[in-house]
């Protein structure tokens, strides 16, 4: 039994580490291939969200684009610029003008770089109020933002100034059939506020941030992607914290450097269904693990161990009560059951092996018994007949004579308890009430004896030689071992089969520790003879109670001549 445990604990042991290596693998596997995937897939959201910004931003630029075409390339606008007319600017450009179309300023600046005029929504209308002053470090001859007589198309970027990047188009003064030459520069601007940051953040509902790319002591988030922004990767995607992060964009200015840095903030919602997805796989793998691991240990148990169990426990019961008959069970169709095959063959082949030594011993018994009656009987009968016709009548001869009677006595004795030589001429009934005489004769145990069914019957010869040798021993055992003066034997044949039980009222003992005491070779020889006909037998003994011994034999009688009648009979 200790074998059979440690290796069901060696087996599921085995299972156990089989568990736990699967679910480490599974989970490093899901952890390299579904947390990179959904990673990718956040900055990926992150990418396009800031694309959608920038996209709202070109929008902006588009929408001034083409409201500065509407005021730059106008006979009335071209003629102002050529000759300063205040009845133009009282005609077309007021506070509320400028609020319709959603502008911040308006200004027209001639070729050589002046301001003729500056219009900036909600102030008064004067060149040199409210003008945003990195705007006008800008205004100078040469600069880029100025167009020249030969430029025809406008140009567009941002502007950092005081109040944050404002947006501005220049483009060229023009006759309204757009032919020059270029009468000066018409800049309008809107700016990048709160106010607008707001609009367009509402539109694409993510919050929006614009910082200085030059700012002293930039946020981490920042400075981190300010590093990571790069001509290959304009677009970064920054974590801010477990459940926040941004993309970044740098945006240029009007002279195509770096001037602002864009932020686009969203949830980590991928993140955390990530975590949620790898829980409920995780959580999905060590459950189906775990059931896998069960299932496997249950059938293991059922199908292999239980079946070693239960083959061992046989084989035991079998080599502990001696009866080859016996087989141990064959079911399925599997390595075990020609394991199973094995052991009925080789406990045939003990059985055919015991029947031929039981054979071989019955017949050298009866051998040795002729040997005896025949030989060495006749001998000592002659001699006894040459003593008691000799002459002589001393002491001696007397002696001679006496040693003579005893040792024909003790001859004949030893070859009847050989082999009777009656059993195999009369039967088992005859040979049965002689053994009784001469048993109660030699131990004074008187036997009380009954049957039916025996009379004027002849059985098998090794239904009647298991029979006499199962109650000569059963006997033997009353006048060794119970003290009890007297025992009972019934013998009844019914319907093929031949019942014997012996009982005494005599000491008794505990079967089970008898049967494992190496000392009870003549229970075992019964267990055996009884085996090797196909018959069975049953002890039961209490100690202090007496004990019964019931055997039961295949056995078909053969009917003889006689006339004799069932009767029972008392031995002694």
């Amino acid at each position: 039994m200790e074998v059979f445990l440690n290796l069901r604990w060696t087996i599921l042991g085995v299972i156990l580490l089989t568990f736990v290596g699967l679910v480490l693998i599974l989970s490093i596997s899901l952890q390299s291939i579904l947390v990179p995937h959904f990673r990718d897939e956040e900055n990926r959201s992150a990418v396009l969200n800031v694309q959608r910004v920038l996209g709202l931003l070109e929008n902006e630029r588009v929408t001034l684009t083409d409201a500065v075409h509407t005021w730059s390339s106008r006979d009335e606008s071209y003629d102002y610029i050529r000759t300063g007319s205040s009845d133009y600017i009282q005609r077309n450009l007021s506070d509320s003008v400028l609020l319709g179309l959603n502008i911040d300023l308006m200004a027209f600046i001639s070729l050589e770089g002046g301001i003729v005029h500056a219009q900036i929504a909600g102030g008064q209308a004067d060149s040199e109020i409210d003008f945003p002053a990195g705007l006008r470090e800008q205004i100078k001859p040469g600069d880029a933002l100025l167009r020249t007589s030969d430029d025809r198309e406008p140009r567009s970027g941002l502007i950092a100034t005081n109040r944050g990047p404002l947006l501005v188009v220049s483009a060229p003064l023009l006759k309204s059939s757009g032919e020059g030459p270029t009468g000066g520069t018409l800049i309008i601007g809107r700016y990048l506020d709160a106010h607008q940051l707001n609009r367009i953040s509402t539109i694409v509902r993510l919050p929006l941030t614009i910082l200085p790319y030059s700012q002293a002591n930039l946020p981490p988030e920042f400075a981190d992607a300010k590093l990571a922004i790069t001509a290959e990767n304009p677009i970064a995607a920054v974590s801010t914290s477990e459940t926040q992060m941004a993309g970044y964009a740098l945006l240029n200015d009007f002279y195509g450097s770096p001037a602002y840095i864009l932020q686009v903030e969203q949830g980590r919602t991928l993140y955390r269904n990530s975590q949620l997805v790898l829980l409920y796989l995780t959580t999905a793998i060590v459950m189906g693990a775990l059931l896998f691991s069960v299932m496997t240990f249950l059938a293991l148990d059922r199908l292999v161990l239980a079946r070693i169990r239960k083959l061992g426990k046989e084989v035991t019961q079998i080599g502990a009560g001696g009866d080859l008959s016996a087989r141990v069970t064959v079911d399925r169709r599997d390595e075990l059951t020609l394991v199973s095959n094995q052991i009925n063959g080789m406990l045939a082949n003990l059985q055919a092996l015991s029947n031929r030594l039981v054979e071989i011993q019955e017949a050298e018994r009866r051998k040795i018994a002729l040997e005896l009656h025949d030989e060495i009987g006749q001998l000592l009968t002659g001699l006894k007949l040459q003593l008691d016709t000799s002459t002589e009548n001393g002491a001696a001869q007397k002696k001679a004579r006496d040693l003579a009677d005893d040792l024909i006595q003790k001859v004949r004795n030893l070859s009847l308890d050989l082999r009777p030589t009656m059993l195999d001429d009369l039967g088992l009934l005859p040979a049965l009430l002689w053994h009784f005489d001469r048993f109660t004769s030699l131990t004074g145990v008187k036997v009380n004896f009954s049957q039916n069914g025996l009379a004027d019957s002849r059985f098998s010869p090794e239904i009647e030689t298991t029979t006499y040798r199962v109650i000569q021993e059963a006997l033997t055992n009353v006048a060794r071992h119970s003290g009890a003066g007297d025992a009972s034997v019934r013998a009844l044949h019914r319907d093929g089969v031949l019942s014997i039980q012996v009982e005494d009222r005599g000491g008794g003992f505990v079967a089970e520790t008898e049967f494992t005491n190496n000392r009870t070779r003549g229970l075992r020889g019964m267990r055996e003879r009884v085996a090797l006909v196909g018959g069975s037998i049953t002890i039961d003994s209490v100690p202090g109670w007496g004990t019964s011994i019931l055997v039961e034999l295949p056995a078909m009688a053969q009917p003889v001549e006689g006339s004799g009648n069932d009767h029972s009979v008392t031995g002694g």
